[in-house]
């Protein structure tokens, strides 16, 4: 048994970084044209390290729960053989039928963990990246206000159709989080890390009929 793999092929484009806005609240500036920052936080994922950092906690997470998944089958395997051993005094067509039903009840288990298993890892990603937006977003403020900019969205070819060079503010967010104090510099550009792994929690067992 193992996760499907669709979780593997995670692309860094489909993490969802460039979908949707980010509002950077200000009142010192005015509202008006050209008051709409761009960024494009593939970038500075990219620059920072974190696309890596993500694509490789979701890969650990991912062996974690396919491992979980190998070590209940395994188990439930287990169960039938000693199971079967009570049967040894039941006619043969009978044992049939309580091995099968011990069978498909251990599939129904195992499928509904591999079913909870994807789901954690889609929480996982998404707390992964919510964490990025996070940490970028006090550096994309204050460099949007510098700018008098007071909106910021994040690239999109679907939705923006074109940008002017100055309202994109990529490059300087970047160079702040490069050039930021050590204490600053680390916070931006540490690792991620979403909740913990939840304990591998065993259905109930088979049950003899």
């Amino acid at each position: 048994m193992r996760v499907t793999g669709r979780w593997m092929a995670i692309a860094w484009l489909g993490l969802g970084l460039t979908a949707g806005c980010n509002q950077a609240a200000s009142t010192s500036t005015p509202h008006g044209a050209g008051a709409v920052a761009v960024i494009d936080l593939d970038a500075i994922a990219s620059r920072l390290g974190s696309d890596k950092q993500i694509v490789d906690s979701i890969s650990q997470r991912q062996t974690s729960l396919s491992q979980q998944l190998v070590d209940l089958a395994k188990s439930y395997n287990q169960q039938i053989e000693e199971k079967k051993k009570t049967l040894t005094e039941a006619p043969p067509e009978q044992a049939d039928v309580t091995v099968a039903s011990w069978q498909k009840q251990a599939n129904a288990n195992l499928n509904k963990v591999k079913q909870q298993a994807e789901a954690d890892l889609k929480k996982h990603q998404a707390q992964l990246v919510a964490q990025f937006r996070e940490q970028i977003k006090p550096v994309a403020r204050r460099v949007a206000q510098k700018r008098g900019l007071t909106v910021i969205v994040t690239r999109n070819d679907n939705v923006l159709y074109d940008v002017a060079p100055g309202a994109d503010i990529t490059d300087e967010v970047i160079a702040d989080l490069i050039a930021a104090s050590p204490v600053a510099s680390a916070a931006a550009a540490k690792p991620l890390q979403a909740a913990a792994a939840p304990a591998e929690t065993t259905p109930p067992a088979t049950q003899q009929r």
